[in-house]
């Protein structure tokens, strides 16, 4: 792309990778990693047996997954409400720049850095591990980052509808009720995931076919339909610029 069309990318960039950004997420990996190393040295004592190398991988790259879900979703939220209400981006609007780029470039730099932290996140679980598991390994990361994506894009769509604080205190809630929909208590019905994220219910069916293919789709359609209203609304206010 020509440098008109990835100026805001990289002015995104360059405001994610300051130490107020990127910090809580450097955090990640060394966590996780030193929790997997200490339940696989208990469960070799004899400590802890209930679970068996495969649960305890599937636990581990979905507490990453959580985590790493919850701290995107937040961090996004106050990053597209900061950088879209801030004056030096009304500004930039006068520059020879695409203005549409004004949006792809602040999202795909957001889902940019997430996905190298949760490269990083989900390598250090890897590592940390005393053996493969029995089970597709591959399948269980390609679930566990879909979320992850889900969160940017909600964090867009509440970084352009309300302040960063809201937005954040509304995701949480939104996550929090997306993760109940997968304990055995949660008795809901199927249209209720048109409006609840089935966070949850990925843990719990992820390796189940076709169960679990169903609920990653729900969740994919969920992250494209917010995605499709942010843009939408980011032209509403560009209109109103």
């Amino acid at each position: 792309m020509k440098g008109r069309n990835t100026y805001y990318f990289r002015e995104s960039i360059i405001l994610l990778l300051k130490t107020k950004w990127v910090g809580p997420y450097l955090l990640l990996p060394p966590m996780l990693a030193f929790m997997v190393y200490a339940e696989s040295y208990l469960s070799a004592h004899g400590i802890t047996g209930i679970f068996t190398l495969e649960q305890r991988t599937v636990l581990a790259i979905w507490n990453g997954s959580l985590l790493l879900t919850l701290i995107a979703g937040i961090k996004s939220c106050m990053f597209f409400s900061g950088m879209w209400e801030s004056s030096w981006f009304r500004n930039s609007l006068a520059l020879p720049v695409n203005r549409s780029s004004g949006f792809w470039g602040p999202y795909l730099a957001v889902l940019s850095v997430v996905s190298v932290i949760f490269i990083l996140t989900t390598g250090a679980v890897v590592a940390a591990l005393p053996e493969p598991g029995r089970f597709n390994i591959f399948q269980i990361i390609a679930e566990s980052y879909i979320p992850v994506v889900w969160a940017v894009s909600m964090g867009a769509f509440l970084g352009i509808l309300t302040t960063g604080i809201a937005g954040s205190m509304f995701f949480t809630t939104l996550l929090l009720l997306g993760f109940l929909t997968g304990l055995p208590i949660a008795r809901l019905p199927e249209w209720i995931y048109a409006v609840i994220p089935p966070v949850g219910r990925i843990m719990t069916l992820g390796l189940q076919y076709p169960q679990g293919l169903i609920q990653a789709g729900i969740l994919i359609l969920h992250s494209t339909a917010v995605l499709i209203l942010s843009r939408f609304l980011y032209s509403i206010g560009l209109k109103r610029k």
